[in-house]
């Protein structure tokens, strides 16, 4: 009998080690990987929208410069002018958003000389006295 109380543990043991189930959890699925990041924007593309800008300002432009800054900035500059002014218009676009950052619009109307010299009465000595512009600075050779 104790034989067979042996065996019987054995058996039981033996069954019982083959019946352990581990238990796995899955795995957990980690973040989302980012989206990806947008192509950035190319030169043609800078000076397009930039033409864009000025054409929405009223301008006509001629383009003198556009380049990329190592913080993904493109700065594009035109030569600008309209009727009767012109000076330049310096634009930041933002490389991979593609926003307008920062407009730098200098564009003044141009003063024509025949305008300052309307002088109806050409009496010239009303408005300048002596010779020169303020204090003599330099050599005196045209003191004579």
């Amino acid at each position: 009998m104790t034989a067979m109380r042996i065996a019987l543990f054995v058996g039981v043991l033996l069954l019982a080690s083959g019946c352990v189930v581990h238990a796995r959890h899955p795995p957990r699925p980690g973040p989302p990987p980012p989206p990806p990041r947008p192509s950035a924007m190319s030169y043609n593309e800078a000076v397009d929208r930039g033409f864009g800008e000025c054409r929405a300002r009223r301008y006509e432009c001629r383009l003198k410069d556009a380049n990329r800054t190592g913080r993904d900035i493109w700065k594009v500059k035109f030569f600008a002018s309209a009727p009767g002014a012109r000076g330049h218009l310096h634009l930041e676009f933002d490389a991979y958003s593609r926003d307008l950052l920062r407009v730098d619009e200098k564009v003044k109307a141009r003063r024509d000389r025949d305008d300052d010299d309307d002088d109806w009465d050409d009496d010239d000595d009303d408005h300048r006295h002596g010779r020169g512009r303020g204090k003599k600075r330099g050599h005196s050779k045209h003191d004579d």
